[in-house]
């Protein structure tokens, strides 16, 4: 995709919308038909959804012992009303949950951008579906403007926890769902733009930490509190807030916050939660 800064990319949606420059960027690189190109982020959404589903029916623990069923008990609180907030919420923390338990399961999923942080964009896609009655197509759309901010961060930071820390995972992902959210609701690119900044300010600096050096704990929660993130930051620029800072000069700031974080906090599970006596306690009975 030639669109390699969120300005541009903004620049090239015009007054229309960022999935359809992102759509025309990839037509352009790949030499394929539209529908071609559809067809494909097509069939990423449906395994988005079975990957929801799928977890939403599975209550049984991941190899390792150390996640599994949350997303369940998440569907069943809901269910027996005992969840009294905002059900759109609620519904992207299952589902955001569920995703991300079938990713640690070995389940097929969607990574976006990465494994670990594979249930941030689709907990908010399918739970604003089922909220306003969104049809595929308009997800598909939406997945497009995800996938191009995306590419924005990918070539001007980095959508790894090893190299960026978690805030280049599900901060980046967080970010995507916000711009995709935003068109989903018939935003413009400029307002998609602010949104990318919020999310990612909101997440600046978080380290990658996983225990046993899984991607579970405490990287499956942090997928449902960051999707939540992701409607937030959406929300907030739907209503017409603006980040004073432009989200091109966000993301480099995140690069080098990156670039600051030191190697324990990187996925090398050598500091934050990963640390911590419980931590080396579940990771040495992993090991054995």
């Amino acid at each position: 995709m030639a669109h390699y800064t969120l300005s541009a990319l903004l620049s090239a949606a015009g007054e229309g919308k960022i999935s359809a420059a992102a759509i025309a960027a990839e037509v352009a690189d790949t030499e394929r038909t539209e529908e071609a190109v559809r067809a494909d982020m097509a069939r990423a959404l449906s395994v988005m959804r079975e990957a929801a589903e799928a977890g939403l029916r599975n209550a049984e623990r991941s190899p390792s012992g150390l996640s599994g069923g949350d997303s369940v008990r998440m569907q069943q609180a809901i269910q027996n009303g005992l969840l009294t907030g905002c059900p759109l919420i609620a519904d992207m923390m299952a589902i955001a949950l569920a995703v991300a338990e079938q990713n640690a399961k070995m389940g097929r999923i969607v990574a976006c951008p990465t494994a670990g942080s594979c249930g941030i964009v689709p907990a908010v896609l399918f739970a604003l579906q089922k909220a306003n009655g969104y049809t595929d197509e308009a997800l598909v759309d939406a997945l497009f403007t995800a996938g191009a901010v995306g590419v924005v961060i990918a070539k001007n930071a980095s959508i790894a926890g090893a190299s960026g820390g978690c805030q280049a995972e599900c901060g980046s992902a967080a970010a995507m769902a916000a711009a995709a959210a935003v068109e989903l609701a018939g935003g413009r690119p400029l307002q998609a733009g602010h949104a990318v900044a919020f999310s990612l300010k909101s997440l600046m600096g978080l380290v990658c930490d996983p225990v046993g050096g899984l991607v579970e704990v405490p990287c499956i929660k942090r997928n449902a509190f960051c999707a939540v993130s992701a409607y937030v930051s959406a929300s907030m620029a739907l209503a017409g807030i603006e980040s004073l800072i432009p989200a091109d000069e966000v993301i480099r700031a995140m690069d080098e916050v990156g670039k600051l974080m030191p190697s324990a906090l990187k996925e090398t599970a050598k500091g934050g939660i990963a640390a911590t006596p419980t931590a080396h306690m579940l990771a040495k009975a992993i090991m054995k």
